[in-house]
């Protein structure tokens, strides 16, 4: 039994505990592809023959999966002669020259990326008994609380599962190194289907066709990211590094396996389609690969790929970048993931291991993605790893491996199970709630999946979140109940006057859309409904009627629907306003008369 450091976690410079930090060797500057730029074009049309020439780029290049966006290099063998320094600053000439050009919309180099936060614990290679004999072990599942069989860092899973277990028809693509689709807990479960493996340089796709100018192929399958000193180049740490197995880890959470099978562990959902986008190797992921991995997940088109069959509801991405190399230095990754979410995508992703503001590091930093720190056992925030900071929505379970391994997340690795830590692990815990709620309600849009989460979200106080967590804990207990909000544009109206009654219809924060809400009053001698009594809620989750008064006095008027009710007061006066004008006119008219009948009589 030993812990070990794996080396993707410390390309991202997370903080841990001492012996963590003394082996920590981070580059200086963000990390990137030598002599790689990705540019998008004002037009659809590629720089010229004449431009490359200029910028000593190649003449080849491949067109990415956003529109006008396209991936340009310094030819390899140029590069590899060079100095790592001179590469780099050679890289970075040509994204200025190529920003300052009116044709470009934009220009940046092609950075990497890494699977963020994955400090081994024991890796379990146990004899396999039945009935999901460790769920015991997966602490994050458990109902919240510190009761019997309850945690106080849980998400109250065994709960949720009374209402949904989740469905086949939602699909999540786990954007990671692959997936290991032999192992004993998914053999069988009907979860997994059928992914992609994104990466295109065979080096970092490490799975043996090493002769082929493009390692893009159907088969996502994990061949393992194991290193050897030296061959990611300078800023690593010197020590070898065994496979991480992380994509399998993260969809282990998620619902690959088959959860009440006997096997293993249970994941947050027991039926869900979950799809390997494998989008990090050796050495980690470049921002075009997983760019084109988050477009393709969606369902969208990508050049030289076959088009998804199964369009993902969510996208998960424990990924991210170090710190210095926040989301508005990637537009390239601003919109490919604005183009997931406008075909109805939630984007999941993990907060960073840093220990830093979120804002800092991508994709947590982008807009349109539900950003996720960790919390502990004890429900806490993590703060020896945790990214956190107002770009974080909602905090998850990824555990704390020290000086207890039992206090990790609990998954599938290669040959068995392991607690590893980690946003990486915090995040597939809400891509899994997030697939669990869609079951039930597949209408659910990004926002209104967001919204709800947060509305869910367990409240964490200034202890428990010393820095800012988002809305607070995760639950998986939707909150199903249904609410009515009544307003009225005028609450004080006279006889035989009108006023609108506007109702709005949330369930767990959320609009609700085509829900029937029928209107009353309490008293329909002082008000009534004028016309029809019933109306469906639009886009907004509002239904309105118009409300008319009768006579003097007070009444509320209501709203409901699903067994839901809402009201706001209304008063009637004795007279209507028009009334009143014809009163006081009339009166005038009287003392008018009166005055000119004196007259006459002088």
């Amino acid at each position: 039994m030993r812990n070990r450091t794996p080396l993707l976690l410390l390309a991202l410079g997370a903080v841990g505990v001492a012996e963590l930090n003394a082996q920590r060797a981070v580059p200086d500057q963000p990390t990137f592809v030598p002599g790689q730029v990705i540019v998008k074009m004002r037009t659809t049309v590629s720089l010229s023959a004449n431009r490359l020439q200029a910028l000593g780029l190649d003449s080849t290049f491949r067109q990415t999966g956003g529109a006008g966006e396209f991936l340009y290099q310094i030819p390899p063998a140029l590069v590899g002669a060079m100095a790592a320094t001179v590469a780099r600053n050679r890289t970075l000439a040509v994204v200025d020259s190529l920003r300052a050009d009116p044709n470009v919309e934009y220009a940046q180099p092609n950075y990497r990326l890494y699977a963020i936060g994955t400090r081994f614990a024991t890796r379990n290679l146990v004899d396999i008994v039945p009935n999901d004999p460790r769920f015991a072990e997966q602490w994050h599942y458990h109902n919240n609380g510190t009761g019997t069989s309850e945690s106080p860092g849980g998400i109250n899973l065994p709960r949720a599962w009374e209402t949904s277990t989740g469905s086949n028809s939602v699909s999540v693509s786990v954007l990671d190194t692959g997936i290991l689709p032999n192992h004993p807990d998914i053999l069988g479960s009907g979860n997994l289907v059928t992914g992609y493996d994104m990466i295109s340089d065979p080096f970092v796709g490490n799975d043996g066709d090493d002769q082929d100018t493009d390692d893009r192929d159907p088969n996502p399958t994990d061949p393992g990211d194991a290193l050897v000193a030296g061959e990611c180049g300078g800023g690593w740490p010197p020590s070898d590094r065994e496979d991480s197995w992380h994509g399998t880890h993260v969809s282990g959470t998620i619902g690959v396996g088959k959860t009440n099978n006997g096997v293993g562990i249970a994941g947050v959902n027991w039926s869900v389609s979950v799809q390997a986008v494998r989008v990090l190797g050796k050495c980690g992921g470049w921002t075009s690969d997983i760019n084109d991995g988050i477009r393709w997940a969606a369902g969208l088109s990508v050049p030289g790929v076959p088009n998804n069959t199964s369009p993902a509801r969510v996208i998960n991405m424990s990924l991210g970048t170090p710190p210095g190399v926040p989301c508005s230095v990637s537009p390239s990754t601003q919109s490919a993931i604005d183009d997931a979410v406008a075909e109805g995508a939630v984007v999941v992703v993990a907060a960073g291991n840093d220990a830093v503001d979120a804002s800092q590091v991508s994709p947590a930093s982008c807009n349109n993605v539900i950003t996720v720190a960790a919390n502990d056992a004890n429900g806490d925030l993590e703060t020896e790893y945790s990214n956190f900071g107002s770009t974080v929505e909602i905090m998850a379970p990824g555990g704390d491996v020290t000086p207890n391994p039992a206090g990790g997340v609990l998954s599938m690795v290669k040959g068995g199970y392991a607690f590893y830590n980690g946003t990486s692990m915090a995040a597939p815990h809400v891509s899994g709630v997030a697939a669990l709620w869609l079951a039930v309600d597949p209408s659910l849009t990004p926002a209104q999946l967001l919204t709800a989460l947060r509305s869910a979200a367990l409240p964490r106080t200034a202890a428990q979140c010393p820095q800012p967590c988002g809305a607070g804990l995760l639950n998986a207990v939707r909150t199903t109940e249904t609410t009515v909000t009544m307003s009225l544009e005028d609450d004080d109206i006279g006889n035989n006057d009108r006023t609108t009654a506007t109702a709005t219809v949330t369930l767990g924060g959320s609009p609700q859309v085509g829900k029937t809400v029928i209107f009353d009053t309490g008293d329909p001698g002082v008000a009534v409904i004028h016309g029809p009594t019933s109306d469906v809620t639009d886009a907004d989750g509002k239904a309105t009627a118009t409300v008319r008064g009768v006579a003097r006095g007070r009444t509320d008027v209501t709203a409901s629907t699903n067994g839901a009710v809402g009201s706001a007061p209304i008063k009637v006066p004795s007279l209507s306003t028009i009334a009143i004008v014809l009163l006081a006119l009339a009166m005038c008219l009287v003392v008018s008369l009166r005055k000119h009948s004196a007259l006459s009589r002088e």
